[in-house]
């Protein structure tokens, strides 16, 4: 008996020892930030550390009662049917910093003790949003990245993104903008209580810097077109079309697509204007002439011989007078007789008109036709003037470029007004072929033509296109009515 006492002394003594030491050994706390609205969990047994079920629970307390509601769980673990452990659901109702207290006591590892869970709450909500401007202008094209400040920080909010107008700039859920059209809107971030900030967007458009051109300068005649396209700067201009004009409509005109045409004889600009306001330009400055032509036209003659060149006159107005230099290639002149260059009018003019004519440098040679009296050279389209081509036997076979340039008109106007003008110069090819025994006017081919030539050679009639040395077949120096047959024997084949 006595021994059992004894026992039970030692175990009540260490029972109260143990209830000492271990009261408070189980005490934690638990800071936490929380948003308004927002509901949460608190878990004191698991948050305690206390992995077995406490025999009692004691009332939990809370420094502000109307700042949560809160809903509570009953845990009851099947090996502890008489636990009572409670998980709380907590809804803040208004921001501020409150305490919540449970206690748990029972034992736990076969020994007394006593446990209190302490949480520090700290409730706020969205005071505010900055997105750090209220207004933004942009380029149609550029992009802009919100990076909303959120007052207070620690809130926990989900960020909602509005355009008011979604044809200028749209925005997605990151706050990243993006440039639809011209105009303006309205761009609205709301957190999830209501809170909300706005930029006003201005979307202008990418203007025009600069127009070019692919003319600066062009000369036409009368009734002729040129097609001008116009090239605008920056690529991405938002608008990038042209209005055309002309600075003087007598002279010429241009559609909407940039098609000049012709009107009359003079100078004028030909613009092309931006149309989105920036104010840039770009002209081309045209020079009409009247449809006055003076053209040489091709040839074809072999190494050695003679030809004509055809000069042909087109006049749409009275040509009273004309002018111009004639450039020809190495080894090719004007053919001379008696000192004179070989030069005659064609058609009526030769009536009306007469020629000088000199060499003016190598390889160039200038005409000038002038009136006998006050009379113009009438009805001369098609007409003008031919002059005699020699080629050197040295001048090899191949193309070559002959040139009428310079070229001056005087034509008379009305009320006896008289107008120089300046045609375009004109061009022609000259085609050398090997000399051919028997072409005697140098065309390419023996024929009844160069029969004719070589009878009015010997008959001293001076043809207007004959090769001596081509004529002289059977090679005595001499053009015979011997070489003559000849000629008839190729013909014939013979």
């Amino acid at each position: 008996m006595i021994n059992s006492m004894k026992k039970f002394f030692v175990f009540f003594l260490f029972s109260l020892f143990s209830l000492t030491a271990l009261a408070g050994e189980y005490d934690q706390t638990k800071s936490m930030t929380v948003t308004l609205g927002k509901s949460f969990t608190l878990n004191p047994m698991n948050d305690l550390g206390i992995t077995s079920s406490p025999h009692r629970q004691g009332e939990y307390s809370l420094s502000d009662n109307s700042a949560f509601t809160i809903s509570s769980v009953r845990y009851n673990p099947e090996s502890y049917s008489d636990a009572n452990y409670y998980i709380y659901t907590l809804t803040a109702t208004k921001t501020g910093t409150y305490t919540f207290i449970d206690t748990y006591s029972g034992s736990w590892g076969y020994r007394g003790a006593t446990a209190v869970m302490t949480y520090y709450i700290n409730v706020v909500d969205v005071s505010s949003i900055s997105l750090g401007i209220s207004s933004l202008s942009l380029l149609l094209g550029e992009g802009h990245v919100f990076n909303p400040v959120v007052v207070s920080a620690e809130a926990e909010t989900t960020l909602t993104w509005e355009s008011s107008n979604t044809s200028v700039a749209t925005i997605n859920n990151n706050g990243v903008l993006t440039t639809k059209g011209i105009g303006t809107t309205t761009i609205t971030c709301t957190a999830h209580n209501g809170v909300s900030a706005q930029c006003e967007v201005t979307v202008n458009p990418v203007l025009v810097s600069g127009i070019t051109l692919n003319q600066t300068e062009a000369e036409i005649l009368v009734g002729e077109k040129l097609n001008l396209t116009a090239t605008v700067t920056p690529n991405n201009a938002t608008d990038k079309s042209v209005t055309w004009s002309s600075t003087n409509e007598a002279v010429a005109v241009v559609d909407e697509s940039g098609q000049v045409t012709a009107v009359g004889s003079g100078t004028c600009q030909i613009k092309a204007t931006a149309n989105d306001g920036s104010g840039k330009t770009a002209a081309c400055l045209v020079t009409v002439e009247k449809n006055n032509k003076l053209t040489v036209t091709d040839m074809t003659q072999c190494s050695g011989g003679q030809g004509v060149l055809n000069v042909l006159l087109s006049d749409e107005e009275t040509v009273m007078g004309f002018q111009f230099d004639l450039e020809l290639p190495t080894g090719v002149t004007v053919a001379e007789k008696d000192g004179k260059l070989l030069a005659q009018l064609t058609g009526n003019a030769p009536n009306t008109h007469s020629i000088s004519s000199s060499k003016v440098g190598d390889g160039l040679y200038r005409f000038v036709v002038t009136p006998q009296g006050s009379r113009a050279i009438s009805n001369a389209t098609g007409d003008g003037m031919t002059i005699a081509i020699d080629v050197a036997d040295d001048v090899a076979t191949g193309s070559y470029t002959m040139t009428s340039k310079d070229i001056e008109m005087t034509v008379k106007k009305a009320g006896n007004v008289y107008e120089d003008i300046h045609p375009k110069s004109s061009t022609a090819t000259l085609t050398v072929t090997e000399a051919v025994m028997g072409d005697v006017n140098g065309d390419g081919r023996v024929s009844v033509t160069d029969v004719i030539s070589m009878n009015s050679y010997i008959l001293e009639e001076e043809p207007a296109q004959f090769i001596r040395k081509v004529a002289d077949l059977n090679g005595d120096g001499k053009v015979t009515i011997t070489d003559m047959v000849q000629v008839i024997d190729i013909i014939l084949g013979r």
